[in-house]
């Protein structure tokens, strides 16, 4: 039986990036302002080479370090966002709240057995101690809560449109969250890259948003004359 790869070879992928990857930007191509973020990588890789990712592509099992965003879906128009996710946990028992409060304590005196602490460190160390001590003898005299707000856990979404049937007549839109460079408590740096498919052609031009072919038959007549708000169009036959 094979065992099942859950992790794509980024450095062999990032080699094929150099020659596949191409550079888009707001006003001239189809794309909102490009996200800027460290721990975030992303490439924008045009349709022809999508057939290179099929190994990739897994459905239902994604790889842990590769994310194929728009997989067989490529964009004919991009925006990006952010969202700020995060927990809150009220009521909380104050024995959970001196678990946490020893923990924290235990890291500090830990590191002061390799190093200095800082003035803040001390300070923290200190404060630690007369908490544990004021929460043990007088429990309900605080309010407790946990919380990962002022982490900033940061997720970024790309949004796109793409052509739904063959002809290129009708477009639908999704929306995937990216994934980021992540750094464990052990400090183990774990890399995730995202791949980004576009249609080169219509990545840089305007597709309406009734999404009819009047565009493109009106194309196919090279000679224009305009006449007021009105166009002639003209073609030999």
């Amino acid at each position: 039986m094979t065992k099942r790869i859950d992790s794509a070879p980024l450095a062999a992928i990032r080699l094929a990036l150099k020659d596949q990857a191409i550079t888009l930007q707001p006003v001239i191509n189809q794309v909102s302002a490009l996200p800027v973020d460290a721990d975030l990588e992303y490439y924008f890789v045009p349709a022809d080479f999508m057939k290179f990712y099929q190994p990739y592509h897994r459905p239902g099992q994604p790889l842990k370090n590769l994310k194929l965003i728009n997989y067989e879906r490529p964009a004919i128009s991009l925006s990006f966002y952010f969202k700020h996710k995060y927990k809150i946990k009220r009521d909380i028992d104050p024995q959970e709240v001196m678990r946490h409060l020893r923990e924290h304590r235990e890291d500090l005196l830990n590191k002061s057995l390799t190093s200095v602490l800082s003035i803040r460190e001390q300070k923290e160390l200190q404060e630690t101690d007369d908490l544990l001590r004021q929460i043990r003898d007088n429990p309900e005299a605080y309010q407790y809560c946990f919380s990962n707000y002022h982490h900033y856990y940061k997720y970024w979404y790309c949004s796109y449109r793409f052509f739904e049937d063959e002809d290129k007549t009708q477009a639908a839109s999704g929306t995937e969250h990216l994934l980021k460079h992540t750094e464990r408590l052990e400090g183990n740096h774990i890399e995730r890259l995202n791949i980004i498919f576009v249609d080169p052609y219509y990545i840089t031009r305007q597709v309406p948003q009734d999404n009819k072919l009047i565009d493109r038959e009106l194309d196919s007549y090279p000679t224009r004359i305009r006449q007021g708000t009105i166009t002639l169009y003209l073609r030999k036959v």
